[in-house]
């Protein structure tokens, strides 16, 4: 996994719960570089120290992180690719061939999720998810994050998933102003 998922991670855990909880959850940890990747199973050990530190349900924990990757983590890495993109649907429609490929060609050893992204109508997209990590909760919470940095809401229905049985996740996903923003 790449490593900017760690270090978001660390920072998704300060900034929701506080830098002690983050001391605590990464203790005895090496110091996870953006230019590497890492195994998955660490990354699991770490979202189950969070979820005991915070009292919190994992399934939670891995979707307010996505939520926080999508807000603050990528807009920060890509504000270019944003910056483009004047609505979350739009920045969505590129995911994988902007920020994907450029990951799979720059990070040894990085495999991000395959996804294909599809308009479904004028204010929504179509998502089909494949990956052997099975976190279609986090691409949940990433695309809400998305949604919220956009000051947009996002309505998703997922009519498939992996952890159901099936061989892939599918998200059709709705946008529309936050009624916030």
């Amino acid at each position: 996994m790449h490593g900017v998922i760690f270090t978001s991670f660390r920072d998704y855990l300060t900034a929701e719960h506080g830098a002690s909880v983050a001391r605590a959850v990464f203790a005895d940890q090496p110091i996870f570089l953006l230019s590497e990747s890492y195994d998955d199973p660490v990354l699991l050990e770490l979202v189950g120290k969070a979820a005991t530190e915070t009292k919190t349900d994992v399934g939670e924990v891995v979707h307010e992180f996505g939520r926080f990757m999508g807000a603050t983590t990528f807009t920060r890495l890509y504000p270019a690719f944003f910056a483009i993109a004047p609505t979350a649907r739009e920045f969505l429609l590129t995911v994988e061939t902007r920020i994907h490929e450029l990951v799979r060609a720059t990070i040894p050893n990085a495999e991000p999720p395959q996804l294909r992204v599809d308009e479904h109508g004028p204010e929504s997209i179509c998502i089909v998810y494949s990956s052997p990590r099975r976190l279609c909760i986090l691409l949940r919470g990433l695309v809400q994050g998305t949604a919220d940095h956009y000051g947009e809401t996002a309505e998703i229905d997922e009519s498939t998933c992996m952890l159901r049985g099936d061989p892939s996740c599918t998200f059709k996903i709705m946008f529309t102003p936050s009624t916030s923003a």
